[in-house]
């Protein structure tokens, strides 16, 4: 346990400690004339340790970072500290000689106001978040301490007799006590001092909460109606007595705790209703088992047979009651039957076990990360995949953590969240990377949605591409040619009766035009697929165009394995493309001798071997434009190209590997 994690238990055993025995110190001398008018608001005390040293302790062990959660523990163990101070000051002036006694009694003579000046003027600079909103606020914070020090001055250098003549009249007098303290002018400038604080906290929290927006200003507003009503019964406590002063105490925590209930003030309602649940379900395994040897202790035996079956009772309903009281405990400080983190959870494994990834994308995720940011308090939650999407949820702003997401080894994105002043604490970060291992699944299946989805827009574009080429191919050139050619044979046919001659020329000079318009329309059907392979098939297509290719000084041989007769007819097209252009490549630029072209038929895939025996390329250079054009066949049905050295390293090999089957 780290020191700070230590000075949380010690300071509450502390204050218990101090508590008791100031109470049982009260106890004893309760009736005394020296008491009367001094110990009678022991009350205040008792409430202000148990309200402010249990919720301080708490939240200080919870969200230790926050500064409000030690100030309210200091609180709380000064005001009993003070108790214990002022009851055994008193019992020393009732017995003599009791060692210490002068002492404590001016340390709770002043102890006491340090606590109470404390709650209004230092806590309210630091609500809602627990700590300063920003720099602004430090004047007030500074002013609020002088409150506390000049109120602790005050007091401590106040002559008892000026304000209990009871004490005085039994021997005690203030070992640093100064009659000008007591003066009407000293009093009103202390006054000034001490109200000044708590009035800029105040107006402070008002101004806040005029300008704030959403669940922190429902928050502000419950604390706000926790310190109005603290001042009001503090100030008729002095007429109506110490019960009332002792329940002034109680609001300003009461506020807080709804706020932390109902608007998740410091992200620990979780812890509350947890705790909740196990006090409930003790408190009602102990009803249980006190009810059954109550009523049956005589029947079966106090000592025996009715504690066991009480035990036996008690083992049956347990599970029972836990689920039951879970259930109450969640819709009362959650609103819902599940904890907020036990939803959570729920949903990303959801997200994680999702088979259809388009809702995953479209409605889980989306939920998921506003459950997310609802849940931890958080402005922002998003999810940024590694094809640059983001899926977020509330507004950017503050500070960000990002935390990796990854699948099967692969990185898939980033949760990434922010947006809270307080800062993220080892439990949340934990939180969120157990989320992360689940929303990794998520953004796995979404990537592959993503990419399917601009596989085909790119598909769409592709098509639509070709059909304007073969619009403008058709339109500029094949259309006009065919257009004129129409023009020039109604000529013809206008002279073939009266001028034979001249339209026989004129049908002439038609012919070559016709015979280049035919080679244009044949132009355009090879750039959509080479007739060849409709005559040949694909084995002899490549013969074909290997035998263009051969000469006295290039040998190229082909080689086929296997059955090429069903390829996809997509495989078909980008196999002669990438031969052709391997082959016109080698051709041109290697020097060779023999060019080998091997094509084989492997389960689902074919591959496609251009291997030549040249000079080489440096595989590590850029490749051209003939490079890239047999990599972009390749990749868009779903092969890959591979370059490298031919056999014994001399030459160059071209490799490629496509699907021989539909997907």
């Amino acid at each position: 346990m780290t020191p700070r994690g230590a000075a949380v238990p010690a300071a509450i055993a502390s204050a218990a400690l101090f508590l008791g025995a100031g109470s049982a110190l009260h106890l004893m001398q309760r009736g005394t004339p020296t008491g009367a008018g001094v110990t009678d608001w022991w009350l205040m005390a008792v409430s202000m340790t148990v309200a402010f040293a249990t919720t301080g302790g708490w939240l200080a062990r919870r969200r230790s970072q926050l500064v409000i959660g030690w100030l309210m523990l200091s609180i709380g163990v000064t005001a009993s500290l003070s108790m214990l101070s002022l009851e055994y000051g008193v019992y020393g002036l009732d017995h003599p000689g009791v060692p210490g006694s002068d002492f404590l009694l001016w340390v709770g003579n002043w102890a006491w106001s340090a606590a109470v000046v404390a709650v209004a003027a230092l806590l309210p600079p630091l609500l809602p978040e627990g700590r300063l909103p920003n720099r602004t606020w430090w004047p007030v914070l500074v002013l609020g301490s002088l409150s506390v020090v000049a109120a602790s001055v005050q007091w401590a250098l106040m002559p008892y007799e000026a304000w209990s003549p009871v004490i005085a009249d039994a021997g005690a007098v203030n070992p640093v006590g100064a009659d000008v303290v007591a003066t009407p002018a000293a009093q009103t400038m202390f006054a000034l001092v001490v109200l000044a604080g708590p009035l800029a906290a105040a107006g402070g929290l008002v101004v806040r909460w005029r300008a704030s927006q959403g669940a922190t200003r429902q928050q502000l507003k419950w604390i706000l109606l926790g310190l109005v009503w603290a001042v009001v019964l503090f100030a008729a406590g002095f007429a109506l007595g110490p019960l009332v002063t002792a329940a002034a105490v109680l609001p300003v925590p009461a506020g807080i705790v709804v706020a932390v209930l109902r608007y998740g003030l410091w992200d620990v309602d979780v812890a509350i209703s947890r705790s909740l649940l196990y006090l409930a379900l003790a408190a009602a395994v102990a009803t249980v088992y006190v009810t059954v040897v109550g009523l049956l202790g005589g029947l079966l035996g106090a000592t025996t047979g009715a504690p066991v079956l009480a035990t036996a009772l008690v083992a049956v309903l347990v599970e029972p009651l836990h689920r039951r009281l879970r259930r109450v405990v969640n819709r009362v400080v959650h609103g819902s039957m599940s904890d907020p983190l036990t939803a959570l959870a729920e949903m990303g494994s959801r997200a994680a076990a999702a088979h259809d990834a388009s809702t995953v994308g479209e409605h889980l995720l989306p939920r998921l990360l506003a459950s997310t940011a609802s849940t931890m308090h958080l402005g922002y939650a998003a999810v940024e995949l590694a094809d640059g999407s983001v899926i977020s949820s509330g507004e950017v702003g503050g500070e960000h953590v990002r935390v990796p997401l990854v699948h099967d080894g692969a990185d898939v994105g980033f949760l990434v969240v922010g947006g809270r002043r307080a800062g993220l604490s080892r439990r949340d970060r934990d939180r969120l990377a157990r989320l992360a291992s689940q929303v990794a699944v998520a953004a796995h299946n979404v990537l592959l949605v993503n990419a399917l989805r601009r596989s085909g827009e790119e598909l769409v574009n592709a098509r639509e591409e070709e059909r304007r080429r073969l619009h403008r191919e058709l339109h500029d050139g094949v259309g006009p040619s065919l257009a004129a050619l129409a023009l020039t044979i109604e000529l013809a046919r206008d002279l073939v009766v009266d001028e034979p001659k001249e339209a026989v020329e004129l049908l002439d000079r038609t012919l070559p035009r016709l015979k280049g318009t035919v080679d244009d329309v044949r132009t355009v059907v090879l750039g959509l697929r080479p007739p060849a392979l409709d005559d040949l098939g694909l084995a002899g297509s490549v013969r074909e165009l290997a035998a263009g290719f051969a000469g006295p000084s290039l040998l190229v041989r082909v080689q086929v394995d296997g059955d090429l007769s069903d390829l996809p007819a997509a495989t078909e097209v980008a196999t002669y493309r990438i031969v052709a252009e391997a082959l016109a490549n080698a051709s041109r630029h290697a020097d060779a001798g023999e060019i080998v072209v091997w094509l084989e038929r492997y389960g689902d895939e074919v591959s496609v071997d251009v291997v030549d025996d040249g000079r080489g390329i440096e595989v590590s250079r850029p490749g051209g434009v003939g490079l890239q054009s047999m990599t972009g066949r390749a990749t868009e049905v779903g092969g890959r190209l591979l370059l490298g050295p031919g056999r014994d390293g001399r030459g160059t090999s071209v490799r490629a590997v496509l699907p021989a089957v539909t997907p």
